[in-house]
């Protein structure tokens, strides 16, 4: 294991002293000491941080088995993966290529499925234009007959047999073109794009404008006698957006809980100068959905959230979120890891926020879920602190500064998770250095 991830622990510790990415680089170690042919990885970079995605990365190039990873991280499944599986209700669909080469693949599927819908509405439309003009023209056709037989142009005899044989063609016209629609009609439906129905994230900061939220100068990072971090600088205001990066256990959870004040937290702030807005309403979101309270129901778990809702609004809400019916009398201690973080992100979701910190909250959401939210995040205006080893969403949320937690010290960074290849390579220089 030492070997493998860097990490050394002490194997007389209980598991449950453990952090999640040290449970998951000691079953990864348990996985491969057997030598194995066949790997099959569920989520394993969840909790990892960059060293121990680096070890992973380099192991499962270096493998020369086979290997399935079962995963939502575009930026690690490009770097080792050259197929993809897509599961659907119809049955596995295989790519070629990796992550974003899929990507790619299904946006030009969608492109050709809505083309493929517009021409089939337009048939429609076309078809029941044709129908109505078939009905005017044998109306008109029996309408004519009797014009004749009135004006003395035929008999009677003429003129039934004249409106016997519009009604007959009519019929057959009708049938033909309800038949036609029909089948234009199901053609329709076949080619309307079916869209996964994922969670409807509209976050709402309190005020638009800009104040001071967070201003820490000089201050200590301590967990008993142990120094974390040293000489903080740190500045937050309304519209930040900031990520912090860093190795496991270097203290990026420690520190938001620390200065939000957090019950249970170990870490104190100690030294320097630290001032926070007074009337700052900050949200946590960390990788244990501890914002969920267990003993509460769904529903009540939203009502605490906001106490200005009504019950119609609340259950609409978690609608979005795919909570229905009796499911929102479920208790939050049955839920599973991808329900807790959507529950969680639900009640972010109608919580009045000036900062919200995220921890980790990709972690158990699959890709439609995480693509929403991060609709979410863009459109939200306050202060956003994130902290996150998933590459690919801080690429996509606009971070506007970035840190690292590198040698017990809080440092800004050249580059942001925009210019991705760039702030990878950042960090994993700054890693290689703690680790030598």
């Amino acid at each position: 294991m030492e070997a493998r991830f860097n990490t050394t622990l002490d194997l007389s510790l209980p598991l449950f002293n453990l952090s999640g990415g040290e449970l998951t680089k000691l079953f990864l170690a348990i996985g491969l000491s057997s030598t194995p042919k066949v790997l099959l990885l569920d989520e394993p970079t969840n909790h990892m941080d960059l060293m121990a995605l680096e070890s992973l990365r380099f192991f499962l190039n270096d493998f020369d088995g086979a290997f399935v990873i079962v995963s939502h991280k575009p930026f690690f499944l490009d770097q080792v993966t050259d197929m993809t599986w897509e599961l659907t209700p119809e049955g596995v669909k295989v790519y070629g290529g990796n992550f974003s080469l899929y990507r790619e693949q299904k946006e030009i599927e969608l492109e050709a499925r809505v083309r493929s819908h517009e021409v089939a509405r337009k048939e429609l439309k076309r078809t029941k234009a044709s129908a109505l003009k078939e009905q005017q023209r044998a109306a008109q056709s029996s309408k004519n007959g009797r014009a004749k037989f009135l004006n003395g142009s035929v008999d009677r005899a003429a003129a039934g047999l004249l409106k016997t044989k519009a009604e007959v063609s009519a019929g057959i016209a009708k049938k033909r073109h309800e038949a036609a629609v029909a089948k234009a009609t199901q053609r329709v439906a076949e080619t309307k794009v079916k869209t996964t129905k994922a969670t409807s994230l509209q976050l709402e900061e309190r005020s638009q404008k800009r104040r001071n939220l967070i201003d820490i100068q000089g201050a200590n990072l301590k967990v008993g006698e142990h120094l974390l971090i040293s000489n903080i600088q740190l500045h937050v205001s309304s519209g930040d957006r900031i990520v912090i990066a860093g190795a496991n256990g270097s203290g990026k959870s420690s520190l938001a809980k620390a200065i939000l004040g957090i019950e249970n937290t170990t870490a104190i702030l100690e030294s320097g100068e630290i001032l926070l807005a007074p009337t700052m309403k900050a949200v946590y979101l960390d990788q244990t959905y501890e914002l969920v309270n267990r003993k509460q129901t769904i529903l009540e778990n939203m009502q605490a959230a906001n106490l200005n809702l009504n019950y119609q609004l609340l259950r609409q809400q978690l609608g979005h979120f795919l909570f229905k019916e009796d499911d929102v009398n479920k208790s939050a201690s049955v839920l599973s890891g991808g329900e807790l973080a959507r529950l969680a992100t639900a009640i972010i979701s109608i919580s009045q926020i000036d900062l919200l910190i995220l921890d980790e909250p990709t972690n158990n959401l699959d890709i439609e879920t995480i693509d929403q939210m991060i609709e979410g995040i863009n459109e939200y205006q306050g202060a956003l602190w994130v902290i996150s080893h998933d590459l690919d969403f801080l690429s996509r949320i606009n971070i506007t500064q970035a840190y690292k937690l590198s040698e017990q010290a809080l440092q800004q960074m050249t580059y942001l998770p925009s210019e991705s290849e760039q702030y990878y390579q950042e960090l994993l220089i700054s890693c290689v250095k703690c680790h030598d």
